[in-house]
């Protein structure tokens, strides 16, 4: 959740809170308690939201942790399959161009077909791979790679395709939530006119944060309104004499 969104979170949950302690200000039967009933309800989505969205974050970073690595060996076992059939086919005429040299193309969807082709061309030369060393369980190591490598495309998608989901609702749900409450300060500030001590309350309640200044800017303001002075640190601006 962004900062922004934080903030007017928070400020719900104030809201709610508040009107949770005076629940004869804000009774169910009426147009403030509906408002107050359906402020509560997007708050619990938006925890539930939240919960989704990190959820698919991670395993969003699973999915690009786990392609990263795979496309590395993959490469590399391409490289051997290719290597090894160019000189297999020096002795042997039937597999010469069988191979072919990974293409420009460096996407992983590319990556991907080329492996499946290699996988399947290498199925009936297997014996001849090992006749030139290649160990017993390499093509079976390269076909788990493979499976695995698409498994963490999909679930790199797939967790995307969730945060963005989830965010799309927590913008909607806050987007309702300052609706209610917009709704139910005009219905608490009428209420509490003449009630001082609950209307502090309540404007302390659904007031939003501002981000505090930062103190470079405090600092540069102080530098710019005392006539170029400066605080004592800086020296003040001059023209050099001639």
């Amino acid at each position: 959740m962004s900062d922004k969104h934080r903030k007017h979170f928070e400020r719900g949950a104030r809201v709610s809170a508040h009107c949770a302690s005076y629940p004869e200000d804000f009774p169910s039967n009426s147009v403030a308690g509906a408002a107050l009933a359906r402020l509560n309800e997007q708050l619990a989505a938006i925890e539930t939201l939240n919960v989704a969205k990190a959820t698919s974050m991670s395993a969003q970073q699973q999915g690009s942790q786990g392609r990263r690595e795979l496309r590395q060996t993959l490469r590399s076992q391409l490289a051997t399959i290719y290597n090894t059939a160019e000189i297999i086919g020096r002795d042997h005429p039937e597999v010469k161009g069988v191979f072919q040299r990974a293409q420009s193309d460096k996407s992983d969807q590319t990556l991907l077909a080329v492996a499946r082709s290699y996988s399947a061309a290498a199925q009936p030369l297997k014996t001849r791979f090992f006749e030139y060393e290649v160990v017993a369980d390499y093509f079976d190591n390269f076909d788990a790679n493979i499976d695995a490598f698409e498994q963490h495309i999909a679930r790199q998608s797939e967790g995307e395709g969730a945060r963005v989901a989830s965010n799309a609702g927590i913008e909607e749900a806050l987007r309702i939530v300052d609706e209610e409450v917009a709704r139910l300060d005009v219905i608490a500030r009428n209420k509490h006119r003449n009630d001082p001590a609950k209307l502090t309350a309540w404007e302390s309640a659904s007031h939003v944060e501002r981000p505090a200044r930062r103190r470079q800017e405090r600092s540069n303001g102080k530098r710019e309104g005392d006539g170029g002075k400066g605080d004592g640190n800086t020296p003040p601006s001059h023209t050099p004499t001639q």
